[in-house]
């Protein structure tokens, strides 16, 4: 059986599954005496106590595992069960209505959680199950019940209805190799402690629980948004080989993964190309394991490191719901580009909208859209700024690139350099100390941007091709419903030709071109780009050894002769996909470049010729 969700987590595990399943907990009513009252309100601040000081236990589990930003989750539920106004009212309701405590407590948050349900925001229905945690915890306290088990005895994968927070991070300290959760979104607190915790998740999946059992063999793909229960011998084969080359990358241990120039990896014939990495900012995990393999680039006699092809800075915002200031971006970017120097970081401006919600964010139809991106940036001007100047004061060692995401006109970017403009001058007026020369450029997401891209030329200094909106809004398809996830096809020649027309306008004047979005990441797609003349490629850091033995496997004149034929006969996604397999199955390469044969489309299975 195989079920569709989201990939809120990156990574692929294989084991068995552990069904859990909270029992949710209801009050029965019932009425109290007058003289129980203050008995009922004493066993309802005991509740409250115990769960600040569960809440506080488990933040400081988190803060220990993924750093103080994450950990932050848990002061908003601390906050709920401290809210002065909502406990009064409580212990009011108490009095005045003559109910035992946990048919109140039940009420009431059941109350605020169908506010938050029927909000307009998708950030804010993502909290719902917070709102439930904090209710469950409290009514196990008042109707005296055990404490939920959150512990595995065997390494294995968690399947479940839904997953709070706390239950995330107990889990983590266990065996736990993976969440598979019927509920959720990409940016619920759930996603993003996964996120942090490096551990693959799945989340959407709607009722795949119901068909799991306690022990079934599982693997969940969390690069391609898909569980596989009970596979045959011959997918969990492939898979075990996609793990094992993912993490070997076909390289020994200790064995430099990038030439002597580093970050320069070489096709067999001698065609460069410069891989860098993403980074979600925010997650320390990430970003210590980046700055990891960042150092273990460096080569005898030089200080070459793997640098930072993009730096969501949008991801920090997801942890807080809330833009943070100047001074604490400053820091915050200024420890990131001194930790990677020399090596160039790459900060793009805000990219919040579309599916990436902030609470207070206006209503809209269609969101990806409308308001998002670099038009909220233009119109928030002092947000704008603040980010500005906060990155420019953290490039004073010069290693700080700045880019602006979804810029769809001239216009949009005219306006957009003339508020860096502004960002420069605040600060010459300050004596602040920047990089007069720091480099800027765009992220090339949407067709506009790829079929006028000469016009951008004399504007920028590089480009960045986000292949994941580019594939969006090419083909109209929305990335982030699975009932249509079936027609996102990032390999669509039509997807391919405004990444060959990006790269062409890039090469004709001289500008860097990278490809950022995950395409760059697919095994599949790596013969394609080379091909496209893609001379910089930045990937997750978990993809960054298995991008660079994959390159050394192709010869450059051959994938330009693939290309080619793409172009002229390849009418869908589905058809380069055969035609790059069959590229691989030519030159025996379909056990190096494993992941291929698992990609959707081809069953796990290789088509014969």
């Amino acid at each position: 059986m195989r079920f569709s969700g989201i990939a809120a987590s990156r990574g692929i595990a294989i084991g068995p599954a552990y069904r859990y399943s909270r029992t949710l907990l209801y009050a029965e009513d019932r009425d109290l005496l007058p003289a129980d009252v203050p008995y009922e309100t004493e066993r309802f601040d005991g509740a409250i106590l115990r769960a600040r000081q569960e809440i506080e236990k488990v933040r400081r589990v988190a803060e220990q595992k993924v750093g103080a930003s994450a950990s932050s989750i848990f002061e908003a539920q601390m906050m709920m069960v401290s809210d002065d106004i909502i406990l009064k009212r409580i212990r009011k309701r108490i009095k005045a209505e003559l109910k035992p405590a946990a048919v109140i407590v039940d009420t009431e948050f059941s109350h605020h959680q169908r506010l938050l349900q029927a909000s307009d925001n998708a950030l804010m229905r993502e909290r719902v199950d917070d709102i439930e945690d904090i209710k469950q915890r409290l009514l196990r306290y008042l109707l005296d019940r055990k404490k939920w088990l959150s512990k595995i005895e065997v390494p294995s994968i968690l399947v479940a209805d839904m997953l709070t927070p706390a239950d995330a991070i107990l889990f983590a300290r266990s065996s736990v190799l993976a969440f598979s959760i019927d509920g959720g979104g990409v940016t619920s607190h759930v996603a993003i402690l996964a996120r942090s915790l490096g551990i693959p998740a799945l989340v959407g999946l709607h009722d795949a629980a119901e068909s799991v059992e306690t022990g079934d063999m599982l693997i969940l793909d969390g690069e391609r948004g898909e569980l596989i229960v009970n596979p045959d011998d011959e997918t969990l084969k492939g898979y075990r080989q996609e793990q094992s080359f993912v993490i070997a990358s076909g390289v020994g241990v200790g064995e430099k993964i990038l030439e002597d120039d580093a970050p320069i990896v070489r096709t067999s014939d001698g065609q460069d190309l410069r891989i860098l990495m993403n980074l979600e900012f925010g997650n320390e995990i990430a970003i210590s394991e980046a700055e990891r393999l960042s150092q273990t680039t460096v080569v005898s006699g030089g200080e070459k490191r793997l640098g930072l092809g993009l730096v969501r800075t949008e991801h920090f915002l997801l942890l807080h719901d809330e833009f943070p200031s100047e001074e604490e971006q400053n820091v915050l970017y200024k420890d990131l580009a001194d930790r990677f120097y020399p090596a160039t970081i790459t900060l793009r401006t805000f990219d919040v909208g579309g599916d990436k919600v902030l609470s207070g964010s206006y209503r809209e139809d269609n969101p990806n859209l409308g308001w998002r991106g670099l038009r909220i940036s233009l119109d928030e001007p002092d947000l704008f700024l603040g980010q500005l100047r906060a990155a420019l004061r953290a490039s004073y060692r010069g290693n700080v690139k700045i880019m602006f995401p979804m810029v769809t006109t001239q216009d949009e970017l005219q306006r957009a350099l003339a508020f860096l403009e502004q960002a420069r001058n605040d600060l010459r007026n300050k004596g602040e100390n920047f990089d007069e020369e720091m480099p800027v450029g765009i992220m090339v997401e949407v067709p506009s941007a790829a079929l006028m891209a000469d016009t951008f030329i004399p504007m920028v200094d590089y480009f960045s091709i986000g292949s994941n909106d580019l594939t969006q809004y090419t083909l109209a398809v929305d990335r982030g419903n699975d009932l249509i996830a079936g027609l996102f096809q990032e390999l669509h020649p039509a997807v391919l030709k405004l990444i060959q027309l990006t790269a062409q306008s890039a090469r004709r004047n001289g500008k860097p071109v990278c490809i950022c979005g995950e395409l760059g990441g697919n095994p599949l797609a790596t013969p394609v780009l080379i091909g496209l003349g893609i001379e910089e490629i930045s990937v997750s850091p978990s993809s960054v050894r298995a991008l660079a033995a994959r390159t050394r496997l192709l010869n450059a004149s051959d994938c330009k002769a693939l290309v080619n034929q793409i172009f002229a006969t390849a009418t869908s996604g589905e058809d380069v996909k055969r035609m790059v397999l069959e590229f691989l199955n030519e030159r025996n390469l379909v056990e190096s470049f494993s992941d291929a044969k698992l990609r959707r489309g081809t069953g796990a299975r290789m088509p014969k010729k």
